[in-house]
């Protein structure tokens, strides 16, 4: 058994951390082959994703005292704090030292690379760099700090911590569902597919909300209905509301909804995890999709960003029917970046003005880019246009969904599927 063993998921990261563990514990055969551990470890990402928990159990893994460094004193107490546990872990090593979010140890922007409490960090590294104490530090934002701080000899391995997905999702939810009462009709892979890329912390507190839920409504087990409606709520900020749509606005929004769903599924297979009309803003109109997989290139994603718009034009005569705004903005923007910045259309478009892209492109530049990138926006539309003609059945039958049921499961879009033809888009 290992300490690392409480946590689920991240089998990459944990494997890593277990090495440096065994070179602490079995040094001698590491040193035969000339192998050093690490200066430092260096884990990042969100909060929420169990960084701590990760450095908890590399101390409890280790066996060695512990100095946990967290921001919680005035700048300069903080400061002498700093420069004091670095002094007793280096009295006590072999020991391991934790800097705790640390790049909340100064100013949380990228404009005080400098903060005294980081010079602090580097110094106190680097007079424990001749002893056995290994520096240990989480952080959420990895460029807050400064590069001096980043570099190999300080923190020569840098783990990132993604937020879970595919089975880790599926191991941490089925954790947190222990102890729960469940109805018959609460789907493990459903639930996973619709709050995928969600941190360890929002799913435990989105799956705790639904027990709350299901018991103040006095209900014997939490049903799906709960926890779809605590997802909408908690993920998706789609709050419950009386209000009811008109019929022809929800088959608009339902169209629009399908067209993003169906040009989606044409071109990356299984790769939409929910959709619904519901908006996301507490606004009477709109909707969304939520992606479980991600598209492999910009040029996919500007065809889905148009394809509500795209499903609607084949229905409707609106220039503009509400809610593609947003979408065609997305959709121009990821175009500009793929002429302007990788060159998809040759490097005559590259925009090497500045090396800071669009601060100051000649009149000329602009003129030829913006031209280039409209007659890619009407080439693009008519690729998505031709994806949902292709797929007019499973377009039809997921719009006629929505607007039944207005929420769509991963295993609602798979029967949807298997009672059409679904013609599959080539890659772009």
């Amino acid at each position: 058994m290992s300490a690392f063993d409480k946590v689920i998921g991240y089998t990459a990261i944990k494997q890593e951390l277990l090495q440096v563990c065994d070179m602490i514990k079995n040094r001698e055969i590491y040193k035969r082959m000339g192998a050093k551990p690490p200066r430092g470890i260096l884990l990042s990402g969100e909060p929420g994703l169990g960084k701590t928990l990760l450095s908890r159990c590399f101390v409890e893994e280790s066996g060695l005292p512990s100095f946990v460094i967290r921001r919680d004193k005035a700048n300069g107490e903080f400061i002498s704090f700093i420069t004091e546990s670095f002094r007793q872990a280096r009295e006590q090593a072999p020991s391991v030292l934790v800097l705790d979010d640390m790049d909340k140890f100064a100013n949380e922007d990228h404009e005080h690379k400098n903060a005294p409490e980081y010079i602090a960090v580097q110094a106190g590294i680097d007079t424990v760099a001749d002893s056995d104490v290994y520096v240990f530090a989480t952080v959420n934002d990895y460029y807050a700090l400064p590069d001096s701080l980043r570099r190999a000899g300080r923190f020569d391995k840098h783990l990132v911590v993604e937020q879970p997905s595919g089975d880790d999702a599926v191991a941490i939810i089925k954790h947190y569902l222990t102890g729960k009462k469940l109805a018959e009709n609460v789907s493990l892979e459903d639930l996973s597919r619709m709050i995928s890329y969600s941190s360890c912390a929002e799913l435990e507190a989105m799956i705790n909300e639904a027990a709350i839920l299901a018991a103040f409504q006095r209900k014997e087990t939490i049903g799906m209905e709960d926890l779809i409606r605590v997802v909408l709520r908690v993920t998706y900020h789609s709050p419950d509301s009386d209000t009811e749509i008109p019929a022809d606005q929800l088959r608009k929004t339902a169209i629009h909804e399908a067209g993003h769903l169906v040009v989606c599924e044409a071109l990356l297979p299984e790769s939409v995890g929910f959709a619904s009309v519901r908006s996301t803003d507490g606004s009477s109109t709109g909707g969304f999709i939520h992606r479980c997989k991600k598209l492999n290139n910009k040029m996919q994603q500007v065809l889905v960003s148009l394809a509500g718009k795209a499903a609607v034009d084949l229905y409707y005569a609106d220039v503009c029917p509400q809610g593609a705004e947003s979408d065609i903005r997305r959709a121009v923007r990821r175009l500009r970046d793929n002429i302007s910045e990788e060159a998809a259309l040759g490097f005559w478009l590259v925009d090497v003005s500045s090396p800071f892209r669009f601060r100051n492109p000649s009149e000329n530049m602009n003129a030829r880019s913006e031209a280039i990138t409209q007659a890619e926006l009407e080439r693009c539309m008519t690729l998505t246009k031709n994806i949902l003609l292709k797929n007019r059945d499973f377009l039809e039958k997921t719009a006629a969904a929505l607007v039944e049921k207005g929420n769509l499961l991963s295993s609602d879009i798979r029967e949807i599927k298997r009672s059409v033809v679904v013609t599959e888009a080539p890659v772009f």
